[in-house]
């Protein structure tokens, strides 16, 4: 009787731990309905006062509500007995959890328009270098250990140096909800704030200018 090998091809991949590791959902329907609903202010058919079709918001939500169940289902049934029951593992599975209940309570009641953070905010994100991260850390979202990626691609949100997290698991729930998973610290709030002060400073500062000038 010919082996796995000999029949595909390939290692038989229960002797291959690093093919048990648990994949991520494809996210590209996702990031393309985020995109419709939010495009790059750069693209040359940005329409910056549009606003998006509720459905289209509620859409977006389902979607990444979906692919963070398959990603839920993975941990549950994907994992060792170790990794199963171990308190990272029941702690994942919660988060995403409430991740999930999170996102199907937006699809039904869609905000008006996606309030997460930029491409840019998730690009500039601090990045955790390899050599700092320990094989018991494991992402908080998919419960995977950052070291089973040989080139693993770690951030650290701003809110606190332990909330860190493989940037594929993050990026999207940031895109969208623009909230740390773990604290709800509201990092899309508190840009828009800035924002609006320093438009608010702008906007003092050319009243005076006139007012200068009619003085």
């Amino acid at each position: 009787m010919s082996t796995y090998e000999v029949e595909h091809g390939t290692a038989d991949p229960a002797s291959n731990p690093q093919a048990q590791r648990r994949r991520r959902p494809d996210l590209s329907t996702f990031f393309a309905t985020l995109s419709e609903i939010s495009p790059d202010p750069s693209h040359p058919d940005h329409r910056p006062h549009a606003v998006p079709v509720p459905g289209d918001v509620s859409a977006a939500f389902y979607s990444l509500a979906e692919a963070f169940e398959v990603m839920r289902r993975e941990n549950a049934s994907g994992g060792t007995e170790a990794e199963t029951d171990g308190a990272s593992g029941v702690e994942g599975n919660e988060l995403i959890t409430q991740m999930i209940q999170s996102l199907l309570s937006g699809a039904d009641m869609p905000p008006r328009e996606v309030e997460g953070v930029s491409e840019e905010f998730c690009d500039m994100l601090d990045r955790v270098p390899k050599s700092s991260l320990k094989p018991d850390q494991t992402c908080p979202i998919c419960s995977n250990p950052f070291l089973e990626d040989e080139y693993p691609l770690v951030v650290k949100l701003p809110c606190h140096p332990t909330h860190i997290f493989d940037l594929e698991c993050v990026k999207p729930w940031l895109r969208l909800r623009g909230t740390c998973p773990l604290d709800r610290v509201d990092f899309a709030k508190e840009l828009r704030e800035k924002d609006e002060a320093r438009k608010k400073l702008v906007e003092e500062d050319d009243e005076e200018e006139w007012d200068g000038m009619y003085g």
